[in-house]
């Protein structure tokens, strides 16, 4: 069966059709590819910052773009202001709902504070006081980024009590300059039992399904032509 045969009278609409589909199918796993080295170009932003120099809170950040240094490491000093901590609520850990005690430490020898996720506590928990830590704090972390809704809606605060990480709303309710992004702490120690539990950073470079997403629909795009192909020829002959 030669190709004129798909551009017969009987034929040639047909195969327009089908002509548009596979470019149609092939189109989406090109996308597919490019949305696959969209991802390794963030994936090499994030493994940069994460095997950056720990950044000083506590220095001049000036000229640093904070938002845009996901997972950076960092260190700081200062005192915890529990007065104006926030607890996040709804949060689960290993299936119980909790909260995260979302609390600004003051930096040392500033009027500005960076919101530091504590960690998790259980919801039966109501006395935030007893973890309370008191003094001049050294700590070690991560940066992050904060949890804001979609559109013009405005995350509700409600005596400190908010549901998502929203750094920018609870910036708007403190008394003093604060950082637009929040730090997560890290640890050496190993901590089985000690509240608050400290959440862990995500450091994975995950590639996603991008590339089998791709085989896909170059597969499906291959299968219309096969398919069509044998159905044209099977007519013809009969």
């Amino acid at each position: 069966m030669s190709i004129g045969t798909f551009f017969k009278p009987r034929w040639r609409w047909v195969t327009v059709v089908v002509f548009f589909g596979v470019l149609f199918l092939a189109r989406l796993g090109f996308w597919q590819l490019d949305r696959l080295e969209w991802r390794r170009e963030l994936n090499a932003e994030k493994l940069a910052g994460m095997n950056s120099e720990p950044l000083d809170l506590n220095g001049d950040l000036s000229g640093f773009e904070l938002t845009e240094m996901l997972n950076r490491p960092i260190s700081a000093v200062g005192q915890y202001d529990f007065e104006n901590q926030f607890s996040i609520e709804s949060q689960i850990f290993e299936n119980q709902v909790g909260r995260y005690l979302l609390t600004p430490l003051v930096l040392e020898g500033s009027q500005t504070a960076v919101l530091v996720n504590r960690g998790w506590i259980p919801d039966t928990e109501t006395d935030f006081s007893v973890f309370d830590e008191p003094g001049r704090i050294e700590i070690v972390g991560r940066i992050q980024k904060g949890q804001t809704l979609s559109g013009d809606r405005v995350t509700q605060i409600e005596d400190n009590r908010i549901y998502r990480i929203d750094v920018a709303a609870a910036a708007e309710v403190l008394p003093y300059e604060t950082l637009p992004i929040y730090v997560l702490p890290e640890t050496d120690e190993i901590i089985d039992s000690a509240l608050p539990y400290l959440p862990v950073a995500d450091l994975s470079l995950d590639e996603g399904s991008h590339f089998s997403y791709a085989l896909q629909w170059f597969s499906f795009a291959l299968m219309l032509i096969v398919i069509y192909g044998i159905y044209v020829k099977r007519q013809e002959n009969m």
